[in-house]
């Protein structure tokens, strides 16, 4: 996990326009409910689908202004 948080802490040093997902455990289920927190925001849930991460994507592709420079968890709300 280390390593992945100085990875996350480089690209956040950089002037690099970013968006930094952390998604919880995945899961197959058909359903499209998330919630997100942002970096040193506690985290409810233990499980994502896939299909509510790739509408977040979708959403972040969509709208990139609305995500840049974010660090974001992601998971179903609890």
């Amino acid at each position: 996990m280390k390593y992945y948080l100085k990875a996350a802490d480089v690209i956040e040093a950089s002037d690099l326009e970013y968006t930094i997902l952390r998604p919880t455990w995945f899961t197959n289920a058909d359903e499209v409910d998330y919630e997100i927190t942002r970096k040193g925001e506690q985290e409810k849930g233990s499980v994502i689908t896939q299909k509510s991460l790739a509408t977040l994507i979708t959403n972040i592709i969509g709208f990139p202004e609305n995500y840049i420079r974010q660090n974001l968890g992601v998971n179903k709300p609890s």
